[in-house]
């Protein structure tokens, strides 16, 4: 929820927030605070991930912007108590258990517990020794979403090599069902490591096995791994394109303040949403509306108008 003098925010800055309320959706059972930014727009923050953290009504808190997505809609991630991003932390060993994880292989991986008494799963590299009747295991923080911590062990760091933010040159080698009995493309980057794409998202890529294929690597999953995006084969980032229009929507946010997104279709056909802070419903648009791609995500181009 922003308001029509919206601030042009950028995913990764950090800003200050005010806290000014705190509402229950009725029939939904969803709670939110409401949060304003220094600029005098209104966001929602979804209370269920947060009860930790002890927030109160007129605090100011530091928010990361986390995500924008294809319509606009920012995503804010408060600052953690406790924990910072990066920094290496003692945590209480509670198991070790098996899994499997997001790009389908099995591995070893600890289940502890943090400071808020919330249980966490931190991969293990292979052949990664645990002291024997260990009470605690020292674990990175990797990223932190929707109140959660993201683990990883600090020394497999060094095996990774790749960076959030950088391109690199990954070879598709294979097509697996994982979650959901759904197809992954999978595919590893030059240090034998894995990583995993949806394929109905990727389609109108074409990719084969064998193919390289240039991709930025992103974020981090919730099991560790590196998450990775293709490099378009049309759009590019910062660029802007004609897109034929298709029609304007209303829709309301959760307190009820109506929306206005426009749609539009790409060169392969794919609906996108437009990011346009309109304040009315507009439809008199021409057939083809010219759109800056601000970003790729999911295989889709992420618009803002001109």
């Amino acid at each position: 929820m922003e308001n029509q003098n919206q601030y042009k925010f950028t995913e990764g800055e950090i800003h200050r927030f005010k806290i000014a309320g705190y509402t229950e959706i009725p029939g939904t059972g969803e709670s939110f605070y409401i949060l304003i930014n220094p600029f005098g727009g209104k966001h929602l923050l979804k209370a269920v991930h947060y009860k930790h953290y002890g927030l109160q009504k007129d605090q100011t808190i530091h928010c990361k912007i986390d995500k924008i997505n294809c319509s606009g809609k920012i995503y804010l991630e408060p600052e953690n108590p406790i924990y910072k991003e990066g920094e290496i932390y003692e945590f209480v060993l509670i198991k070790i258990i098996d899994q499997v994880n997001s790009v389908g292989e099995e591995e070893k991986a600890a289940v502890v517990k943090d400071e808020f008494g919330i249980e966490l799963t931190c991969s293990l590299p292979v052949n990664f020794d645990i002291e024997q009747n260990a009470r605690n295991i020292k674990c990175k923080v990797l990223r932190i979403k929707k109140g959660e911590l993201f683990l990883s062990i600090p020394e497999s760091q060094q095996k990774t090599r790749l960076r959030i933010g950088k391109n690199y040159c990954f070879k598709v080698t294979d097509i697996k069902k994982l979650e959901e009995g759904l197809d992954y493309y999978i595919l590893k980057d030059d240090f034998d490591n894995s990583y995993s794409l949806k394929k109905d998202m990727y389609g109108h890529y074409e990719f084969k096995i064998n193919q390289k294929v240039e991709c930025t690597v992103t974020k981090y999953h919730t099991d560790g791994h590196l998450k990775i995006e293709p490099v378009h084969p049309h759009y590019k980032v910062g660029k802007t394109y004609l897109f034929k229009y298709l029609r304007t929507m209303k829709e309301k946010d959760p307190l009820g303040k109506n929306e206005f997104v426009i749609i539009v279709k790409d060169i392969y056909g794919i609906e996108t949403k437009v990011r346009s802070n309109l304040t009315y419903f507009k439809t008199d648009f021409p057939e083809k509306i010219s759109c800056k791609v601000e970003g790729i995500r999911k295989g889709k181009a992420i618009l803002a108008l001109s």
